[in-house]
């Protein structure tokens, strides 16, 4: 398996996943170090889904990216995002639901973090753990 371009084997277990998760939401100043194993942890959650060309890891502090894996893997979600700019240190929520004019969703996807980008990749772990824990 390729994650980022290097050779991967690599299994998670949910107490792994949920650390990564934590990190997301607690960190504003992640480094390239800590996204490549955001990009370890999305892939063994969602391995046909997330977009592992090279160099993954730089752009995943792109909040454009990050859409681009939520596209990706959950298409026509509805992506909620709720927020304060507030210098470093904003207050970010987002949600991922297959459909928001309806409360009966199987699943909902939540992420909050300082950065933007952070709590979209938080929604989509959480989204996506919890689809396949269901269907395992």
């Amino acid at each position: 398996m390729i994650v980022d371009g290097k050779k991967s084997e690599t299994k998670m277990d949910k107490a792994q996943l949920d650390f990564v998760i934590n990190e997301l939401e607690t960190k504003h100043d992640l480094t390239v170090a800590g996204f490549d194993t955001v990009v370890q942890a999305m892939h063994h959650i969602l391995p046909d889904d997330v977009a592992v060309g090279s160099n993954l890891a730089q752009r995943l502090n792109s909040t454009d990216d990050a859409m681009l894996i939520a596209d990706h893997a959950f298409p026509n979600w509805n992506v909620q995002i709720r927020g304060r700019a507030n210098d470093k240190d904003g207050h970010w929520k987002c949600t991922l639901r297959e459909n928001d004019s309806r409360d009966s969703d199987a699943y909902i996807g939540t992420g909050k973090s300082p950065v933007l980008s952070q709590a979209i990749l938080a929604a989509v772990m959480r989204l996506g753990m919890a689809i396949h824990h269901d269907n395992s």
